[in-house]
């Protein structure tokens, strides 16, 4: 039996009521995840089934931290408990019940990468290259899916000026959905459209589910669109087991298609439910949590709460006022510096910014101060060139039916196969009714002798490295090795390099890829769900692979954006470009936009532990730009009495831009007639000089 009494009241009164339907509003730092672990490992004291129990989160990495607590709690009593993200669980029903989904036993699934590129050829087929570009008709398409919108209804998307005219739309659409049917692979937004689809037309495998699964709960629901609330209701609307937690405070994420609605529309599907707040924060001071709290009440229409602490921290939030990002770089470096100097150490610091772009500056300051880094996010591991290209091989050798793979990587490194090889090699899978790389197998493509010898050694070398079953982690480790040892993948990069600087980037990524896979593997095989599948689905789904080996890596500040930093905290935060068109972002102007920037900078508030800098500069170099900046409104909404004003700059930051192009022109002035003065008393013409 779990010991539940050192969890407040909230928390143990959301941890005992597992029957019917619960919403838990979880403020910043009020220790969800604890709730949701006790709140399983209950359900197990009670005898319920490990198998009966589903908790869904939205990363990979929650997902891990989850089941390492829940793991820590009760032992090996969790281990058939179904923990993971939503994307896993509904490719899990579509695996199992593919034949009513209408899918083929092995389909795949395809990268975002892939999905543009698939895009642009629908764009290319209809000829309409000129007027739309493949990334904004995939952005439409994914709004549609999120939406549960067909083709022929995606009219009823809100237009926008940014996107062509819905009829083009659902052209391009339809001619999209055809190229995935064509490769046998689904997008992201399938698993949860798909799904939703066999849920409504197969009453009876809505039933088998429902007997199977009868205890639901959802993290970070705020986070949730209308596909995965349709999703739950489904599933929920007969046992009604089902529990929620999020925070409508921290709802960031509508770019993606989520909706802070979504805990309003529970309620009206749900009307008995009951709702427990925890707003004891067991993260920040009080002092923080005044100032945040005092900025997010200006949100309309959100749950009401107010987040307190038991913390006696007193340190005030400071704001300083630099005169560009260089000296604010270089401010942030010198505080790094000081409190260092006090015994904190470089990875319990944060340093957060709205736009990757900010980075540049703070990374140059922070190696004139030799402070120790590493910055978060930019372009995701799995979307560089050489790592698609090793997973597209690691797919292949899995499942040499996966077309986009094979195509991706047939001439690379180069085979001599030409378009006309390739189209013929196109055409003889269509004809024969199989995948291409059957078709180069078996022979049935008419290739000259060169270009057939090259074929034929390319599909002996994927037959002798594919493995039947995979047992443990070491085999992905060691079967990537051998793929870029066999096609020769770090001379292909060495050579096709622009640099030896982007050649060496490159050739330490390959080196550090075997591990990283390892990395992914290791807890599928720890939940005994490993297998080619499993682990394929968990590398199209999964974020940036774990490290396997943290040990050697030297503790450094944390650089990254603010919507990375959901979910981390830091002793530590600077927050930097406080500014209007940062955050609230020039984009975000609408009044709905302005609350979730308003969000967003809630959140980056509530990281902070200890201490938070705020810094907001007076000018910022913007491309090739110096712009005049004004701090940003949210300033303005936290209490003066919790916050400090700091650096030389602070007057200055008092100052409207008038008054300081007024002061400007006055030292102009006072400057002309110095020089003035200097020349006649000199007894200089300076017209002569």
């Amino acid at each position: 039996m779990i010991d539940i009494t050192q969890l407040n009241v909230p928390q143990r009164t959301a941890t005992t009521t597992i029957d019917g339907p619960l919403m838990l509003l979880a403020g910043a730092g009020t220790g969800k995840t604890r709730v949701i672990t006790y709140r399983i490992a209950h359900m197990l004291d009670r005898g319920i089934p490990a198998d009966q129990i589903v908790a869904l989160t939205f990363t990979n990495k929650a997902a891990r931290e989850m089941n390492t607590r829940l793991t820590e709690l009760v032992g090996g009593r969790s281990k058939n408990v179904l923990l993971g993200t939503f994307h896993s669980y509904c490719i899990k029903i579509l695996r199992r019940y593919h034949e009513q989904a209408e899918l083929s036993a092995n389909f795949g699934l395809a990268g975002t990468s892939d999905q543009i590129e698939l895009v642009r050829k629908s764009i290319e087929e209809l000829g309409w290259t000129a007027y739309i570009k493949p990334a904004a008709a995939h952005h439409r398409i994914s709004q549609a899916k999120n939406q549960l919108i067909s083709p022929d209804d995606i009219n009823q998307l809100a237009r926008d000026q940014s996107f062509v005219d819905p009829a083009m739309m659902t052209e391009i659409y339809k001619l999209y959905e055809r190229q995935l049917r064509l490769n046998r692979v689904i997008d992201f937004d399938d698993c949860i459209f798909r799904t939703v689809h066999l849920l409504n037309l197969h009453e009876d495998v809505r039933q088998d589910i429902t007997l199977r699964h009868r205890r639901f709960l959802v993290d970070e629901f705020q986070d949730t669109n209308f596909s995965q609330l349709r999703i739950l209701e489904l599933l929920a609307k007969d046992h009604r087991h089902l529990c929620v937690v999020g925070d409508d405070d921290q709802s960031i994420y509508s770019w993606r298609g989520a909706m802070p609605e979504t805990l309003i529309k529970f309620e009206e599907i749900f009307p008995e439910a009951l709702q427990i707040t925890l707003d004891q924060n067991y993260r920040c001071t009080n002092v923080i949590l005044d100032g945040a709290n005092s900025v997010i009440v200006n949100n309309p229409k959100r749950k009401p709460k107010k987040l307190w602490s038991e913390s006696r921290g007193q340190e005030k939030i400071a704001i300083a006022n630099p005169v560009d990002d260089v000296a604010e770089a270089r401010h942030v470096a010198q505080k790094i510096l000081a409190w260092r100097g006090r015994g904190l150490g470089p990875d319990q610091i944060g340093i957060l910014y709205r736009a990757n772009s900010q980075a540049r500056a703070l990374e140059l300051a922070l190696r004139e101060h030799r402070v120790p880094y590493r910055v978060f996010g930019g372009q995701s591991l799995f979307e560089k060139k050489e790592i698609k290209d090793v997973l597209s091989y690691l797919r292949l050798v899995g499942d040499p039916d996966h077309r986009l793979s094979f195509w991706r990587i047939i001439n690379l490194p180069a085979r001599g196969l030409g378009l006309k090889s390739l189209e013929a090699i196109e055409s003889a899978s269509i004809k024969a009714h199989c995948s291409p790389f059957e078709a180069l197998e078996k022979g049935l493509v008419d290739l000259p002798h060169r270009s057939q010898e090259a074929a034929s050694k390319f599909c002996d070398q994927i037959r002798s490295l594919h493995l039947p079953k995979l047992e443990h982690p070491e085999q992905v480790a060691d079967l990537t090795r051998r793929i870029i040892k066999t096609f020769a993948l770090e001379q292909e990069y060495r050579q096709k390099a622009g640099s030896v600087q982007q050649a060496s980037y490159k050739l330490e990524t390959l080196r550090q890829l075997p591990d990283w896979l390892a990395g992914v593997a290791e807890p599928l095989a720890k939940e005994g769900a490993f297998g080619w599948k499993d682990f394929m689905d968990s590398l199209s789904l999964g974020d940036e692979p774990p490290q396997r080996d943290q040990k050697n890596q030297q503790p450094a500040v944390s650089l990254m954006t603010i919507h990375a930093a959901k979910g981390l905290e830091f002793p530590l935060v600077f927050l930097v470009g406080v500014e209007e068109d940062l955050i609230p972002h020039k984009n975000s102007l609408e009044d709905r936009a302005i609350d979730e920037e308003r969000r967003l900078f809630y959140v980056a508030m509530t990281r902070a532990k200890i201490k938070l800098y705020l810094s907001h500069c007076q000018e910022r170099q913007v491309g090739r730009q110096r712009l005049e900046r004004n701090p940003s409104r949210f300033i303005q909404e936290i209490p003066a009495e919790v916050t400090e004003l700091e650096g030389e700059d602070t007057a200055a930051s008092q100052q409207t831009t008038q008054q300081r192009q007024a002061a400007t022109n006055e030292k102009l002035g006072s400057l002309r007639s110095l020089l003035k003065s200097g020349f006649r008393e000199a007894g200089s013409d300076p017209q002569h000089r």
